[in-house]
C-alpha cells in the first residue's frame, strides 16, 4: 500500500477527550483515497489508521458495520471482534465482507433504512437509489423538477437526511434540470427538499451537503458559506462557523463532528466562506471540528498540514478506543479466517506464491494507475470502434487546467487574461482509457457558442478523429439549444493543413479575416518615407499619454516611450497606446481619432510620432494588428506598411449554423 506522511495538529485536549467519552471516528478522503481511523491508544496519545481505497466518499455505519461508496462500488465491512477481543491492539476490526458493483454513479451519502435496505444519493443520475443484485441500481425517488434519469449531475443531490428509518431530506446544490447546471448555482441556488412532501422546502443555500436529523432539528453544512446550522421554518439558521468547505457531519451526544476542506484552488468560484477567510486573514483548513450543541463554539479541533487537503464523509464509532481495518491487498487479507464456533480469529499458515504466467490484474477496490498509450498502438493499429468519444463535465476555469497538455491553443494562458463567460463543453476522444484529443466550447449567450480549443495527439493525427470530435461537439452544443457555433484562430501551417479542411469537411462557413497581425524592426520600419512625410502642425500638442485606466494590457504595462496623447485646443482628440510585451518588443494597441480629425490623417501622424520615438530607442521590434473594421487604417497597413514587415499572419473566423443539428 502506498504510504504517505501525515503531519496532522490539534487541540491540546484532543486525545484526552477521545479516550474519557470513549469514542472514535472514521472518515474519508477521497482526494488521496483513504479511509481513516482517528482513535487514541492506551497511554492517551492520538492514533490514526489509514486504508487505501479507489475515491472513497460516502460513509455510514456503527461500531458493527461500516458501508462505503467508492468509484464503482459499495462496499460493506464488518466488525469480527468480540466485545473482549483484540488485534494488534485494536479492539474494533472492519473487514470488507461484499460489494455492491454499481458503475460509476458519483455516490455521495448512503444510509440504511429501517427495513435494513441500503440506499444511497446517485449524485450522477439525479436520484435516491437502492442497490440491487441485478441492476447497478434502483430508482426510488427523484425532485419533481428533475426530468430525465441521465448521467448529467444535473442538480448536484448530494445530501440524505434520514427520520425514523426513512429518507426524509435531500440537499442538491441547485433546483436545474440541464447537465450539470447547479455549476453556475453555487453561491445561492442550494435547496432542501422534502422527499415524502416532493417539495422545496428551503431555498438560497450555497452548495448544502450532509443533512441531518438530529434531536428534533434537521441540521446541515451550508458549504459555500462555511457554516453549520439547522432549518427553521424556510430559512437556514448558521449555528456556527468553521474554517473551512464544510461537509461531512455526523452526531453523538450533545455533539456535533464537522469536516473541513480546503478550497480547490485560491480563486474558487467567489463564495462567502473565501471573502469571509479572507477578511479575517485566514487561509482554509482541511480536517474535524467537535462542536458544543449546547453553546455552538468549537469544543476541539484537528487540522491535516500536509497531504490531505479534502475531507468528505464522518462517522462516529462510541465505545470503540482504536478501530481498524484490513485492506483489500496484502497478507492479512489472504490469511485471516473466521468461522462460526472458531474461538476468534484464525492466522492461517502462508503460502508459496506461485508465478504468474500472464499480467498482474487490478485489485477491485483500489485505484488504479494511469494508462500509458503506447505509440505502437497508434495510426494503423487504432480503429474507429477503439477510439471512444464522451463528454467531460464539470469543467471551469480551475478543473480545465489539469488537461491543458490537451489543449491548443493553450487554455492556461487565455483563461488567466479572460475568465469563461458561460458554461464551458468538453468532448473527449480516448484510446484504451487514456485520452488522445479533447475538443473544448465556450457558450457565449444563450444562442451562441465558441470553439476554443482542439487538440489530438500527434501520433493519432490523420485519422478523422478531430473531425469526429468538432462533430459531436456541435451534437451536444446543439442539443443544450446553442444555434451557433463559432471559430476564432491565427493562421499557421499547422492550421491550413488540418484545422480549414477539417471544418470545411463539416460544411463551416468559408473564413473570413478579422484581424492582421504584422512584426517588423525598427531598422527596417526606418527605412519607411511616410514617417517623415505628414508632420503635425504647431496648433497640435503630443503628451505622454498616462492615465491611470490605461497603464496595462492583460500582464504587459503601459510603454512609456511611445504611449502618447493627442490634443488640439486644449482638448485631447486622440491617443495611440502601446505596452512593452518583450523586453526588446512593443506592441501598438490602440489607436484612436476624433472622427474630423481623422479624415486629414491626424492618426497616421501620430503613429509616426509614436514609430519615430521607437526607431531612436534601443527596442528593436514593434507589433501590432489591425482589423477590417478600420477601413482607413486597413488600407494605410496594406499600402505603407506591408512592404516593411518581417512577419505577417492573419486572424480568421468561419462559423456553422446548428439549427439543422437540433432537428434531427
Amino acid at each position: 500500500m502506498q504510504k504517505f506522511l501525515l503531519n496532522l495538529a490539534c487541540s491540546s485536549e484532543f486525545a484526552d477527550w477521545l479516550t474519557q467519552q470513549h469514542l472514535s471516528l472514521a472518515f474519508t478522503t477521497y482526494q488521496t483515497n483513504r479511509l481513516l481511523f482517528l482513535g487514541s491508544s492506551l497511554e492517551g496519545r492520538l492514533k490514526v489508521h489509514e486504508r487505501l481505497l479507489d475515491k472513497p466518499m460516502g460513509l455510514f455505519g456503527n461500531t458493527e458495520r461500516l458501508y462505503l461508496s467508492t468509484r464503482y462500488q459499495i462496499w460493506e465491512f464488518q466488525n469480527i471482534l468480540s466485545e473482549e477481543e483484540t488485534y494488534n491492539e485494536a479492539d474494533c476490526l472492519f473487514v470488507p465482507r461484499s460489494a455492491y458493483f454499481t458503475g460509476d454513479l458519483n455516490v455521495h451519502d448512503l444510509v440504511i433504512n429501517d427495513t435494513q435496505e441500503l440506499k444511497f444519493v446517485n449524485t450522477d443520475f439525479s436520484c435516491i437509489s437502492r442497490v440491487s443484485q441485478d441492476y447497478s441500481f434502483v430508482p426510488c425517488w427523484k425532485p419533481p423538477f428533475i426530468s430525465k434519469l441521465v448521467a448529467e449531475d444535473r442538480c448536484h443531490l448530494n445530501g440524505l437526511a434520514m427520520v425514523q428509518g426513512q429518507p426524509a431530506y435531500v440537499t442538491a446544490c441547485s433546483a436545474t434540470d440541464t447537465a450539470a447546471g447547479w455549476r453556475n448555482c453555487r453561491h445561492d441556488g442550494g435547496i432542501v427538499i422534502d422527499v415524502a412532501q416532493n417539495e422545496i422546502i428551503a431555498r438560497g443555500l450555497s452548495m448544502p451537503h450532509s443533512p441531518r436529523y438530529y434531536q428534533g432539528k434537521l441540521w446541515l453544512l451550508n458549504s459555500g458559506t462555511g457554516e453549520f446550522g439547522y432549518i427553521e421554518g424556510e430559512q437556514f439558521v448558521p449555528f456556527t462557523f468553521c474554517p473551512g468547505f464544510v461537509r461531512g457531519l455526523a452526531f453523538w451526544g450533545n455533539f456535533a463532528f464537522v469536516g473541513l476542506s480546503k478550497l480547490r484552488s485560491q480563486n474558487f468560484t467567489g463564495l462567502t466562506l473565501e471573502e469571509r477567510l479572507r477578511e479575517q486573514g485566514e487561509a482554509p483548513r482541511c480536517g474535524l471540528m467537535v462542536i458544543d450543541l449546547a453553546t455552538g463554539k468549537p469544543l476541539h479541533w484537528l487540522y491535516f498540514e500536509t497531504v490531505i487537503e479534502e475531507l468528505f464523509d464522518v462517522v462516529v464509532l462510541p465505545g470503540v478506543r482504536q478501530p481498524k481495518a484490513l485492506g483489500l491487498q496484502g497478507d492479512e487479507i489472504q490469511r485471516l479466517v473466521t468461522f462460526p464456533n472458531s474461538g476468534g480469529i484464525i492466522i492461517t499458515k502462508p503460502t508459496a506464491q506461485r508465478p504468474s504466467l500472464g499480467a498482474t490484474p487490478p485489485i477491485a477496490g483500489l485505484p488504479s494507475e494511469s494508462i500509458e498509450v503506447k505509440e505502437t498502438r497508434a495510426k494503423s493499429n487504432i480503429s474507429n470502434n477503439e477510439v471512444k468519444y464522451q463528454r467531460v463535465y464539470h469543467l471551469n476555469s480551475t478543473n480545465i487546467l489539469d488537461y491543458d497538455e490537451l489543449t491548443f491553443p493553450r487554455l492556461q494562458k487565455r483563461f488567466k487574461k479572460q475568465p469563461p463567460q458561460g458554461e464551458v463543453t468538453g468532448l473527449s476522444a480516448s484510446v484504451a482509457g487514456a485520452m488522445v484529443g479533447f475538443a473544448i466550447a465556450e457558450r457565449l449567450n444563450l444562442q451562441q457558442g465558441e470553439i476554443i480549443s482542439l487538440f489530438v495527439l500527434p501520433e493519432y493525427r490523420n485519422q478523422g478523429i478531430g473531425t469526429r470530435l468538432v462533430a459531436y461537439l456541435e451534437k451536444e452544443l446543439a442539443q443544450q439549444g446553442c444555434t451557433e457555433l463559432i471559430i476564432s484562430y491565427h493562421t499557421s501551417l499547422l492550421t491550413k493543413a488540418a484545422l480549414e479542411p477539417l471544418l470545411q469537411k463539416l460544411n463551416w462557413s468559408t473564413p473570413t479575416i478579422t484581424l492582421v497581425l504584422g512584426k517588423t524592426s525598427t531598422e527596417k520600419i526606418a527605412l519607411a518615407p511616410w514617417l517623415q512625410k505628414y508632420p503635425l502642425p504647431p496648433t497640435f500638442e503630443v503628451f505622454p499619454w498616462l492615465e491611470e485606466s490605461s497603464t496595462s494590457n492583460g500582464d504587459h504595462p503601459l510603454e512609456p516611450l511611445n504611449s502618447l496623447g493627442l490634443r488640439y485646443g486644449g482638448e485631447v482628440i486622440g491617443r495611440v497606446l502601446t505596452h512593452r510585451v518583450a523586453s526588446d518588443t512593443i506592441r501598438y494597441t490602440t489607436l484612436e481619432m476624433a472622427e474630423p480629425f481623422q479624415r486629414k490623417g491626424r492618426g497616421v501622424s501620430l503613429l509616426a510620432e509614436a514609430i519615430s520615438r521607437q526607431v531612436n530607442s534601443d527596442v528593436p521590434y514593434l507589433t501590432g494588428a489591425v482589423s477590417p473594421g478600420y477601413p482607413g487604417l486597413w488600407q494605410f497597413v496594406g499600402r505603407h506598411l506591408t512592404p516593411y514587415l518581417i512577419g505577417l499572419g492573419e486572424v480568421r473566423q468561419t462559423n456553422k449554423l446548428l439549427a439543422q443539428i437540433s432537428q434531427k
